[in-house]
Protein backbone atom coordinates (compact mmCIF):
# COMPACT_ATOMS: atom_id res chain seq x y z
CA UNK A 1 0.00 0.00 0.00
CA UNK A 2 2.79 2.43 0.84
CA UNK A 3 4.59 1.60 -2.40
CA UNK A 4 1.47 2.43 -4.38
CA UNK A 5 1.06 5.74 -2.54
CA UNK A 6 4.74 6.58 -3.01
CA UNK A 7 4.55 5.73 -6.71
CA UNK A 8 1.45 7.86 -7.26
CA UNK A 9 3.03 10.74 -5.34
CA UNK A 10 6.14 10.54 -7.53
CA UNK A 11 4.05 10.49 -10.71
CA UNK A 12 2.03 13.51 -9.60
CA UNK A 13 5.26 15.35 -8.74
CA UNK A 14 6.57 14.68 -12.25
CA UNK A 15 3.30 15.86 -13.78
CA UNK A 16 3.53 19.09 -11.79
CA UNK A 17 7.09 19.71 -12.95
CA UNK A 18 5.99 19.07 -16.53
CA UNK A 19 3.17 21.61 -16.09
CA UNK A 20 5.67 24.20 -14.88
CA UNK A 21 7.99 23.62 -17.84
CA UNK A 22 5.15 23.76 -20.37
CA UNK A 23 3.78 26.90 -18.69
CA UNK A 24 7.10 28.71 -18.88
CA UNK A 25 7.49 27.66 -22.51
CA UNK A 26 4.01 28.93 -23.38
CA UNK A 27 4.76 32.27 -21.71
CA UNK A 28 7.95 32.46 -23.76
CA UNK A 29 5.92 31.78 -26.92
CA UNK A 30 3.53 34.55 -25.87
CA UNK A 31 6.40 37.01 -25.50
CA UNK A 32 7.70 36.10 -28.97
CA UNK A 33 4.45 35.73 -30.90
CA UNK A 34 1.92 37.80 -28.93
CA UNK A 35 -0.64 34.97 -29.05
CA UNK A 36 -3.23 35.26 -26.29
CA UNK A 37 -3.78 31.50 -26.49
CA UNK A 38 -0.22 30.88 -25.28
CA UNK A 39 -0.70 33.36 -22.45
CA UNK A 40 -3.85 31.63 -21.25
CA UNK A 41 -2.47 28.09 -21.49
CA UNK A 42 0.85 29.09 -19.90
CA UNK A 43 -0.91 30.84 -17.04
CA UNK A 44 -3.13 27.84 -16.43
CA UNK A 45 -0.18 25.44 -16.40
CA UNK A 46 1.75 27.57 -13.95
CA UNK A 47 -1.42 27.94 -11.86
CA UNK A 48 -1.71 24.16 -11.58
CA UNK A 49 1.89 24.00 -10.40
CA UNK A 50 1.37 26.81 -7.86
CA UNK A 51 -1.75 25.35 -6.29
CA UNK A 52 -0.58 21.73 -6.15
CA UNK A 53 3.19 22.09 -5.52
CA UNK A 54 2.98 21.61 -1.75
CA UNK A 55 1.51 18.13 -2.30
CA UNK A 56 -0.93 18.48 0.60
CA UNK A 57 -3.87 17.72 -1.70
CA UNK A 58 -2.38 14.50 -3.04
CA UNK A 59 -3.76 12.21 -0.28
CA UNK A 60 -7.23 13.63 -0.97
CA UNK A 61 -6.85 13.08 -4.72
CA UNK A 62 -5.68 9.51 -4.22
CA UNK A 63 -8.51 8.77 -1.79
CA UNK A 64 -11.07 10.18 -4.23
CA UNK A 65 -9.66 8.16 -7.11
CA UNK A 66 -9.99 4.96 -5.04
CA UNK A 67 -13.60 5.72 -4.17
CA UNK A 68 -14.55 6.15 -7.85
CA UNK A 69 -13.37 2.65 -8.79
Amino acid sequence: MKDSYKNKKEIITLILKFNLIIGIYNLYLFSVGQSVFNLVIGSMNIGVWVFFRDLSLIPTLIKNSKSKK
